[in-house]
C-alpha cells in the first residue's frame, strides 16, 4: 500500500515559506482610545521607536520581499525594515492590506459611537462578522479583500522565501484567523498589540504552521530562531 506522502517525511524537513506579520507600531490617538481604518494617521515617539526596533530586528533575517499597506504607518515601517536589508529592498505597498474602514466611525472613541448612535456597538457584536459600519466596511468585507491578497503574495514567491509584511490588528486577525480555521467572529481573542510579531511557516503540503502570534519586538528578539 503506497502510503501518504505527508506521513514519509517530517514537515521539519520540508522547505517552506516564511511570513513575518507584524502589527504597525503605536500611532496618534491611541490613547485617547480612538479607532483608525483607513484613516493616514502618523505615529508617536513611541511609535517611531517601535518602527526602529522592528528595523533592527528584522536586518538579521535575509528577506526576499517586503509588503505593507499603503497606509503611511503600515508603509513607512515596511520602508525601514526594508532599508536595513543587505542589499536593500523595495517595498510593495497594496491598498488590500489597508485596516478595516471604519467609514463614519473614524477617530472616534466607544463613547463617541455610543453618544451619536446609540446601541450601535451592541448590533455589531450581535453580528460581528456581516455588521457593516455606516460608509465603511463589515469583517466580512476585510476578509473578502485581504485573504486573496495574502495568498496572492505567498504564491508569488518559491519555497524557501522569507516574506515581512507589515499589516493592521484587524488585517492581521484576519489573516491568523483564516489559517486558524477560527470564524470571524473570534476574531478579537486573537490579540495583536502594537509592534507585535507573528510567524507563519507555509509547507509544500499546503498547510500553514502559526509559529508566534502577538510578540511584541522586544520579546520577539529574545526568542528570535
Amino acid at each position: 500500500m503506497v502510503r501518504n506522502r505527508r506521513s514519509q517525511t517530517p514537515r521539519e524537513d520540508m522547505e517552506r515559506t516564511r511570513v513575518y506579520l507584524w502589527r504597525h507600531p503605536e500611532v496618534v490617538g491611541s490613547y485617547e482610545g480612538k479607532f483608525w481604518g483607513h484613516s493616514d494617521v502618523a505615529l508617536t515617539r513611541a511609535g517611531e521607536s517601535q518602527r526602529k526596533a522592528m528595523a533592527r530586528y528584522m536586518a538579521g533575517i535575509k528577506l526576499t520581499a517586503v509588503y505593507s499597506s499603503d497606509l503611511q504607518r503600515s508603509r513607512l515601517t515596511a520602508e525601514a525594515i526594508a532599508r536595513a536589508q543587505k542589499p536593500r529592498q523595495k517595498v510593495s505597498a497594496w491598498p488590500e492590506f489597508r485596516e478595516l474602514n471604519l467609514g463614519a466611525w473614524e477617530g472616534l472613541t466607544y463613547a463617541d459611537i455610543e453618544k451619536r448612535w446609540p446601541g450601535a456597538l451592541e448590533q455589531r457584536m450581535e453580528d460581528l462578522a456581516g455588521y457593516r459600519i455606516e460608509g465603511g466596511e463589515s469583517l466580512k468585507d476585510l476578509a473578502a479583500r485581504v485573504i486573496p491578497a495574502f495568498r496572492r503574495m505567498v504564491e508569488e514567491h518559491p519555497p524557501g522565501s522569507r516574506i515581512c509584511l507589515v499589516g493592521h490588528a484587524g488585517v492581521n486577525r484576519v489573516i491568523l484567523s483564516r489559517l486558524l480555521g477560527a470564524p470571524l467572529e473570534y476574531i478579537f481573542r486573537i490579540d495583536q498589540q502594537y509592534a507585535a510579531l507573528n510567524v507563519i511557516d507555509f509547507f509544500p503540503d499546503g498547510l500553514p504552521l502559526v509559529r508566534r502570534i502577538n510578540q511584541p519586538v522586544v520579546e520577539a528578539a529574545a526568542g528570535r530562531e
